[in-house]
């Protein structure tokens, strides 16, 4: 699962072609006939392929269904086999665990060692950086587990150095969901353990929430302010003409962007950022007109005032050869190559939120462009309540909406709801949605006093992930879900109802 799209599907059809060459598919066929939970798990797999029956995108249909085909076959394999022995459990835990090290190891060598990767969003090289902010929280859970279970202080030791670990890998990648995940599993963990607690150790435990709390705020404000107070120096003050005697252009000096504390859209003079940055970048020029690298203009001007140098012929001239080859690169804080992954990710969280909050562009802004996300996908359920559009129709009627609702985005930005919920809505309707949400409530319901501790902060990662995220519709994010969740499903149901299938360690 942790090393990329071919090594997630080989060992899943290996499995699939283990269970067909064991045979003996009558007493197979008798274990899933009688089994509920199968059936619900199962249906979830189902009602999207009886999506494409009315899809009028049967490509995109197919492939759907084919990503999500592990919502069946591994449901199969799992409720018609023996359930592991808890030794079984443990090794496959483990192997999980190595991969997870691999993984962020593979990551530290790529982005800090054979390359200088500036880019927070490339830093995970074998899925996005969500979902390894996903399978890392999973893994640190396991390895609290394993030290519940370990009885050796140096397995202990060991474990709580593997979280600390991944908690690194989490902030050295700037995984930030992963990192609010980690926070929500640590608060809801630290309220069971203040209700189980004596007094001393409740109140050790609501300082330590508090702490981390209290950490976490203090990190982003810094951050969020360090950018958006503006500092009290003579370049944020607005003057008429520059030390050449040509009159400045004034874009916004009110609620302008803002890069270090500096106003970006103040004091500028456009003909002589355009002739000396063509002159000192001959092979990287710009001019006015959106075919001519506009965006050098913007990626210029934010440099320039995140250096507070003017911008005019002398802050052009006063930038180095760094300088230069940063802003090439599309870099628009000269701090950024200095921050780690987390800094980057949570400035540009900061920046989008300016944005959004001040009337201005929202493209490109994974935050603030998911409410026009979740307005397309509601007004197309609206439309088409009961069984959705189909299967394979969701991107092309999301871009039928997009322009129909007159919708801020611009058509590179197209994209699915991010929402797991609303997109099962979407393609196969209300209908479809209730036996989504069924498949997770009733085995809640049913299976209760069963599940594996490891279940309950899997599935709370689920869920959340599901508000979010398409999760089902990646091969990363759909493997998390299908491979833990039938597990843990499973394990549960044959310890309840067929107990003399588990297999004795």
């Amino acid at each position: 699962m942790m090393v990329g799209t071919v090594p997630t599907s080989v060992p899943q059809f290996i499995l699939l072609g283990n269970w067909l060459l064991e045979l003996n598919f009558k007493r197979k066929w008798e274990l899933l006939k009688a089994n509920k939970l199968f059936w619900v798990l199962a249906s979830v797999f189902l009602i999207h392929a009886i999506g494409l029956f009315y899809t009028s995108d049967l490509n995109a249909g197919w492939n759907d269904v084919r990503t999500k085909l592990p919502l069946l076959f591994l449901p199969v394999i799992f409720f018609s086999t023996p359930a592991p022995s808890l030794k079984e459990f443990h090794l496959i835990l483990y192997a999980f665990l190595l991969g997870c090290i691999v993984n962020i190891s593979w990551c530290y060598i790529y982005s800090f060692i054979l390359h200088k990767n500036d880019t927070a969003r490339s830093a995970s090289r074998f899925m996005s950086h969500i979902r390894l902010g996903l399978y890392l929280n999973m893994a640190i859970c396991s390895c609290v587990y394993f030290i519940f279970l370990h009885r050796s202080y140096l397995s202990k030791v060991l474990l709580a150095a593997l979280i600390l670990f991944f908690l690194f890998g989490m902030y050295a990648l700037g995984l930030a969901s992963g990192i609010i995940n980690f926070f929500i599993l640590f608060f809801i963990a630290t309220i069971y353990v203040i209700m189980k607690q004596r007094l001393k150790i409740k109140l050790l435990c609501i300082v330590l929430l508090l702490s981390a709390i209290s950490s976490m705020c203090y990190y982003v404000a810094g951050i969020y302010h360090s950018q958006v107070n503006v500092n009290e120096n003579n370049y944020n003050k607005l003057h008429y003409r520059n030390s050449n005697g040509r009159l400045y252009a004034q874009i916004d000096s009110t609620n302008g962007q803002k890069e270090n504390g500096n106003y970006v859209l103040i004091n500028v003079q456009y003909d002589e950022l355009r002739t000396q940055w063509n002159r000192r970048c001959p092979t990287d020029t710009f001019s006015y007109e959106p075919q001519f690298n506009l965006r050098r203009f913007d990626v210029l001007l934010r440099y320039l005032a995140s250096k507070a140098l003017t911008k005019d012929s002398i802050g052009v001239w006063a930038l180095q050869q760094e300088d230069l080859s940063n802003i090439k690169n599309n870099i628009n804080n000269y701090l950024i190559p200095q921050w780690s992954y987390l800094h980057k990710r949570v400035y540009e969280i900061t920046y989008e939120y300016e944005e959004l909050v001040n009337n201005r562009d929202i493209n490109g802004h994974s935050l603030t462009m998911r409410p026009y996300f979740w307005k397309a996908a509601v007004l197309i359920v609206k439309s088409n309540p009961v069984i959705g559009i189909g299967t394979g129709d969701v991107q092309q009627e999301l871009n039928n909406m997009y322009v129909k609702s007159n919708s801020p985005l611009k058509k590179d930005w197209y994209k699915r709801p991010h929402n797991q919920f609303l997109t099962i809505a979407v393609a196969i309707g209300c209908v479809g949605l209730l036996i989504f949400l069924f498949s997770l409530i009733w085995p809640m319901i049913t299976l209760k006093s069963k599940f594996h501790v490891l279940f309950y902060p899997f599935f709370i990662l689920a869920i959340i992930s599901f508000l979010l995220e398409d999760t089902l519709e990646s091969q990363a994010g759909l493997t998390f879900f299908a491979f833990f969740n039938t597990l843990f499903l499973s394990m549960a149901w044959f310890q309840k109802y067929r107990p003399e299938f588990i297999q004795n360690d």
